[in-house]
């Protein structure tokens, strides 16, 4: 594996860990709880991060699925509360997901991560394995906003 995508599936790897941290303690009524009216709540984030995960196992051949993944799609709004699924399944397509990403991460040859991506595919450098490191850098992103929402709950923050 290049030290491009092990330093990629290491951060990832550390994502999972932040993930457990922040969901740690915060009981399954709490995860529909909006920060603010025009803002996601932990179980839309989790499912999002999911399906973004879910995007970097179809790139590099092991495609995933569920049946709820178009309500977490970018952009998509939100539904009513009743119409989600429950939080235990959510995170547990989250951890299988996180699971099979750690391994076929090292499997994806260097021939697919050196492939210039499609039109309008983000990548940090033009290439699959930038798409990846994208998606990772994306779920970062959301992993703060799910520590936020941790601390406006009322749960401390979930690193320091």
């Amino acid at each position: 594996m290049s030290t491009d995508i092990q330093t990629t599936a290491n951060q990832f790897k550390f994502n999972n860990g932040l993930f457990d941290r922040i969901v740690q303690g915060i009981p399954s009524e709490y995860w529909l709880t909006q920060p603010a009216d025009d803002c996601n709540h932990l179980l839309w984030v989790t499912g999002h991060m999911t399906v973004v995960r879910a995007v970097a196992l179809n790139i590099l051949g092991a495609p995933w699925s569920a049946p709820w993944q178009n309500m977490f799609k970018r952009g998509v709004k939100r539904v009513s509360n009743d119409q989600y699924p429950p939080v235990a399944e959510i995170e547990n397509a989250w951890r299988e997901v996180a699971e099979r990403l750690l391994a076929t991460l090292p499997q994806a040859s260097p021939e697919l991560l050196t492939k210039p991506v499609e039109k309008n595919r983000p990548s940090i450098d033009g290439t699959v394995g930038g798409t990846i490191g994208f998606l990772c850098l994306h779920e970062s992103y959301h992993l703060g906003q799910m520590g936020f929402i941790r601390k406006m709950l009322g749960y401390g923050q979930a690193i320091g």
